[in-house]
């Protein structure tokens, strides 16, 4: 696993696969648990090492899944309450 830009192709029961963006056919997993937010498959997420952490980000502009969209917009006004 390295830092980088990665789509979320599937889901299992404790990992995720995920494929980079941008360059290369690598596959990835991680594990579901260690997403700082809920993932659905067809998500952009970004993914870097800090310290000895791996942190994660979802990335709203870059992802084109309707559903994810609007898991986010729930999770935004659940939060704000």
């Amino acid at each position: 696993m390295k830092a980088g830009i990665y789509k979320v192709e599937t889901i299992d029961k404790r990992t995720v696969l995920l494929t980079p963006v941008e360059e290369g056919k690598e596959q990835y997993t991680f594990p579901l648990n260690e997403f700082t937010h809920d993932v659905t498959p067809g998500d952009i997420v970004k993914i870097w090492l800090e310290g000895t952490q791996w942190k994660t980000m979802y990335l709203e502009d870059e992802t084109k899944s309707i559903k994810s969209h609007l898991k986010d917009f729930k999770k935004r006004i659940f939060d704000e309450e």
